[in-house]
C-alpha cells in the first residue's frame, strides 16, 4: 500500500549455512553442512538440491510465512521439548527472521535431536519418508539389507526364467517395520512379485509405516500387522501349517542397554548447546541422538542380542526350504549372530555381509532345500 514500508522477506543463504554449519560442527555433528542444509531447506519449503543451486548462484532465498516443519501441537503431549523448538522456529519465520528460526533448530539438533525429528522427513534410497519420534530414524547402512534382499530375489527370478517359467509370487515379511522404510523400498524395487507383510509391536510406528506406504503408492501391496516379532505371522496361520516365507528382513533392536543409558545420560548433560561448548566437551551427536529415539526400537538387552536371539529361534517356523532371513546387527556382534544361526542345526547356513566401511553389518541366514 502507498506510504507503507515494504518488507523484503529474503535470507542470505551462504551466511545462514556458514553459521549453522560452524555451530553444528562444534556441537559434534559428523555432517554439519548437510544437517544445516536439511534444516534450512525445511524452513524454506525447498529441496536441498534447489537450495544448493540457489546458494551457489548467489540468489537471495525467499522466505515462506509457514515453513515445512512438523505440526507442534500433535507432539505437545508426548514430546514437549520438540514441540517447543518447532513452535519457536515457526514463530521466527512468521516474523521473517530466518536466522533466528534456523538457530532454534540448530540448538535442538546440537542438544541431540535427530534432524528428521525437526524436519519430519528422511530420505532413504529413492523415497522421502515421513518420520516422527515414534520410529527409528532410518540409517544409510540399513540399505545393505535391501541390497542383499534384492540380490536374493534377483537370483530367484533368474532361476525361474532359466527353467522357462514366469517368476511366481514370493512371500516376504519385515519384522519390526518402524517407519516402513525397508518394506516400502522392497515393494518398490523387488524384481519379483511379492506378497509382503510388515509387523511392529508399536501401533504408533505402524501408523507412520502406513502413511509412508500410501505416499509411495504401495499401500495396497503391504499388509501391516500389529504384534510382537513374528507372532502376527504365526497367528494368521492354521496349526500345523508348514513354514511359508521365502524372505524375511529385519532391523531389530541391537544396541546394548548400557549404551542406550549412556546416550541418555550424555543427552541430559548436553541439555544446552552453549553450556556444552563452554565446557569444551567433545561430543558425537550420532551417539547422543539415539536418546531421542524410541527405546523400544533400540534396546537389545545386556548384549544387544535379546530380540535378535528370539527371532532366530523362530526361523524354523517361518522360513520354507530355500528361504532367507536378512538381519542387521551392531558392531562386533557378527560372530555371536553366526553362532546363533549355527544352533538351528543341519541345513542352515549363515553368511555375513559388510557395509561400505568394511564392517560386518548384515547376516544372511539361509535354509537349505
Amino acid at each position: 500500500m502507498s506510504g507503507e514500508p515494504s518488507i523484503t522477506r529474503e535470507a542470505d543463504g551462504p551466511a545462514l549455512l556458514r553459521d549453522a554449519s560452524a555451530a553444528l560442527e562444534a556441537a559434534g555433528s559428523s555432517s554439519p553442512r548437510l544437517d544445516a542444509e536439511l534444516l534450512l531447506a525445511a524452513l524454506l519449503g525447498a529441496r536441498v538440491a534447489t537450495l544448493r543451486t540457489a546458494v551457489a548462484a548467489g540468489f537471495p532465498l525467499p522466505l515462506p510465512v509457514t515453513p515445512e516443519l512438523p505440526e507442534p501441537d500433535a507432539l505437545e503431549e508426548r514430546h514437549p521439548t520438540l514441540a517447543a523448538a518447532l513452535r519457536g522456529a515457526r514463530a521466527a519465520m512468521s516474523e521473517g527472521d530466518a536466522a533466528l528460526a534456523l538457530n532454534v533448530l540448530v540448538r535442538a539438533r546440537a542438544a541431540g535431536r535427530p534432524v528428521s525429528h525437526l524436519t519430519g522427513r528422511r530420505g532413504f534410497r529413492s523415497i522421502d519418508l515421513l518420520i516422527t519420534p515414534d520410529v527409528l530414524d532410518p540409517r544409510p547402512e540399513s540399505e545393505l539389507i535391501i541390497e542383499t534382499a534384492l540380490a536374493y530375489l534377483g537370483d530367484r527370478v533368474a532361476a525361474s526364467r532359466a527353467l522357462g517359467r514366469a517368476p511366481q509370487p514370493l512371500t516376504a515379511a519385515e519384522i519390526g517395520t518402524g517407519s516402513g522404510a525397508l518394506a516400502v523400498t522392497l515393494a518398490l524395487e523387488s524384481p519379483a512379485p511379492l506378497r509382503l507383510t510388515a509387523t511392529d509391536i508399536s501401533g504408533e510406528a505402524l501408523a507412520v509405516a502406513r502413511s509412508n506406504a500410501l505416499r509411495a503408492g504401495v499401500g495396497a501391496r503391504i499388509s501391516l500387522l500389529h504384534g510382537d516379532l513374528a507372532e502376527p505371522l504365526v497367528a494368521s496361520r492354521a496349526p500345523g501349517d508348514p513354514p511359508h516365507l521365502d524372505l524375511l528382513i529385519a532391523n531389530l533392536p541391537y544396541v546394548p542397554s548400557d549404551d542406550v543409558d549412556a546416550a541418555r545420560d550424555a543427552a541430559r548433560a548436553a541439555a544446552s548447546f552453549n553450556d556444552a561448548r563452554a565446557e569444551g566437551a567433545p561430543r558425537d551427536l550420532s551417539r547422543i541422538a539415539i536418546a531421542a529415539e524410541p527405546r523400544l526400537a533400540l534396546d537389545g538387552g545386556a548384549d544387544g542380542l535379546d530380540v535378535i536371539r528370539r527371532l532366530i529361534a523362530e526361523l524354523p517356523r517361518l522360513l520354507r526350504p530355500g528361504g532367507v532371513a536378512i538381519l542387521e546387527f551392531g558392531d562386533g556382534q557378527g560372530d555371536a549372530i553366526v553362532h546363533l544361526a549355527d544352533g538351528l542345526g543341519l541345513g542352515w547356513r549363515a553368511a555375513l555381509r559388510s557395509d561400505l566401511s568394511g564392517r560386518a553389518r548384515v547376516v544372511e541366514i539361509r535354509r537349505g532345500g
